[in-house]
């Protein structure tokens, strides 16, 4: 087995699969733009990879340039850890995680954001390896492992906010990071559908880590927002997104329209 670090200079013309974003149609990950790895690289990302037949590596940057709304000045956030390869015991997962530490040991530590399906998954992997439940918001658990006890404490840096777009203050507001050719083209399909369906939708790009920390939502790369409310953050095909539509507590929602909303 060998470890691999790729940055700039070692990628060569290859890419990597896109795992922010789950394809709606099809269990095929997506790749990344070459400009957007490019990017990433210069603000300090680094991926480990195990030369293995199938994916494996971890992919961390230093916390102030993670694209995710945390407050973890020193730390290092880890982006993924993702092992396709058969790990039952998750020695792979181990082995990167471990590798990961001994590269960063200099900083206060390390953060990684689950969504709460995969922290119920990985629970024990990580708090077996130091990691302690630290944080909430919804759907989302922050874990911090502190080499450095007197370090700053790791924070999310808001809740998931409610951002009326002055400009569209009764419609869906799509907010996106240029991460992939495929993503885009996604998003611009959930906006045909959202239209179809009477929406007046607004697309809104956000281009530094800085704004995805102030966008409102736990994947400071993607968010749909309907009337200032937060909706969700995956890519969504048709079905996804009437089912999404469906399910919404419009009385909850627009409490001062309960009246019209029930007749």
């Amino acid at each position: 087995m060998t470890l691999i670090k790729l940055n700039a200079n070692t990628i060569g013309q290859g890419t990597l699969p896109c795992v922010d974003l789950k394809n709606p149609n099809s269990p095929e990950l997506f790749t990344y733009n070459r400009d957007w790895l490019m990017d990433r690289f210069e603000e300090g990302m680094v991926i480990i990879k195990i030369d293995t037949a199938k994916e494996a590596f971890i992919e961390y940057v230093p916390a102030e340039q993670a694209w995710k709304p945390i407050y973890a000045p020193g730390f290092t956030f880890i982006n993924h850890v993702i092992v396709e390869e058969e790990d039952p015991e998750k020695w792979l997962r181990s082995e990167l995680l471990q590798k990961a530490e001994t590269n960063n040991s200099k900083s206060n530590g390390m953060v990684i954001v689950l969504e709460n399906q995969d922290f119920d998954r990985d629970r024990d992997f990580y708090l077996q390896r130091g990691y302690l439940e630290h944080a909430h918001i919804p759907g989302f658990t922050m874990l911090v492992k502190k080499f450095r006890l007197e370090g700053p404490v790791p924070s999310f840096t808001l809740p998931l906010a409610e951002k009326t777009n002055p400009l569209n203050p009764h419609g869906i507001t799509i907010t996106y990071a240029d991460q992939s050719a495929f993503v885009n083209y996604y998003i611009h399909e959930m906006k045909i559908i959202f239209e179809d369906m009477g929406f007046d939708v607004i697309l809104h790009k956000v281009h530094t880590p800085e704004e995805a920390r102030e966008s409102g939502f736990p994947y400071g790369t993607f968010g749909v927002f309907m009337d200032g409310h937060f909706l969700t953050h995956k890519l969504l095909n048709r079905q996804g997104i009437e089912e999404l539509i469906g399910s919404l507590d419009l009385n909850e929602m627009y409490p001062e329209l309960k009246y019209l909303i029930a007749g």
